[in-house]
């Protein structure tokens, strides 16, 4: 009987390792399936993988020192949405028109691999405007037709003003940057003359940044974008979580140790923010769930009280017997 009971203890003894491991894989499992569901929604989204990019560099921000939720600044992480055709993009143009916008500024932001550089890291920056290049050496930009034209100006082969949005040498517009205070010309005759976009119909982009920078185009003359060259439109926003990625991975751009001042102060110090949050908001949760079962049991004396009691087995007492019957 005693080693019936001892098997027994042991029997228990098993089980109670068992059930110890079933929360802890079942919150394991729980927190693949909830990983995969979260980047299945994502890539559902915007059909490209991965569905999240990391900015890398400054060109796009509205400050030299600061950052702000809703503006794409260094560390940030944007959803990168597929655009397979031209109805895909919204220009700047078309936005300044229609009054849509992303970012703090008219139009969308593209993510997209430089002409002549496939291997290269993508860029970010805005589409300005689209081109098609007519055969002379200068572009057609279908889009102006929709802008007033007190707000621009062109000039044609001959280098004459121009106010149709056909055979283009030369664009002015005014009213651009975020501030809306620049006047910005765009060599459309030195951008069709590029090696890495020779001929080829795309967008003209510029960096938010960069068209208040020290160069004063502020458009990149580099190249006209195609667009096969597009990985995506920008959508969303992650601030500050880039960082990490680029503290344990630096790039040319930042960042070389945690607070590298090339990303702004305030996104440091949001991040770390974040971070503690993050990992004390498991243990408060914790707290507050047994400070609350407490407080409830404690409303229920009597019941504890009678569970208590309920729970001990009777003593064993001596053996006694009934009364006999008749013999």
């Amino acid at each position: 009987m005693a080693r019936d009971r001892r098997a027994g203890r042991e029997d228990e003894d098993g089980g109670g390792e068992e059930d110890g491991l079933r929360p802890w894989v079942r919150d394991a499992v729980t927190a693949v399936v909830i990983v995969v569901v979260f980047f299945g929604v994502l890539f559902a989204y915007t059909r490209e993988w991965p569905p999240l990019v990391v900015v890398e560099s400054e060109s796009m921000q509205h400050s030299d020192s600061e950052s702000f939720v809703g503006v794409i600044d260094t560390g940030d992480l944007v959803l990168v949405q597929s655009a397979p055709s031209r109805s895909s993009v919204v220009t700047w143009i078309q936005g300044r028109v229609t009054g849509y916008s992303t970012y703090g500024d008219y139009g969308d932001v593209i993510v997209f691999r430089r002409p002549g550089f496939p291997s290269a890291d993508p860029v970010i920056h805005r589409a300005i405007l689209y081109v098609v290049p007519n055969g002379t050496g200068a572009y057609d930009v279908p889009d102006l037709r929709d802008l007033p034209s007190s707000e621009w100006e062109g000039r044609g082969r001959g280098w004459e003003p121009r106010q149709t949005p056909y055979a283009l040498r030369e664009l002015t517009i005014r009213g651009m940057g975020f501030r809306r205070d620049l006047v910005i010309t765009f060599n459309l005759t030195n951008l069709a003359a590029q090696p890495a976009s020779f001929g080829q119909a795309g967008y003209v982009t510029m960096g938010d940044h960069n068209a208040y920078g020290s160069l004063g185009r502020g458009y990149d003359p580099s190249w006209v974008v195609p667009q096969g060259n597009l990985l995506g439109v920008a959508r969303g926003e992650l601030p500050w979580f880039g960082l990490l990625k680029l503290t344990f991975a630096p790039t040319g751009d930042c960042c070389s140790s945690w607070g590298d001042p090339r990303a702004p102060r305030n996104s440091w110090d949001s991040l770390l923010v974040a971070i503690i949050l993050l990992v004390t908001l498991p243990f408060a949760i914790e707290v507050v769930g047994w400070a609350w079962s407490r407080r409830q049991a404690s409303k229920e004396p009597g019941a504890e009280r009678a569970v208590e009691i309920g729970s001990e087995e009777p003593a064993e007492g001596p053996h006694m017997e009934g009364p006999k019957g008749p013999t």
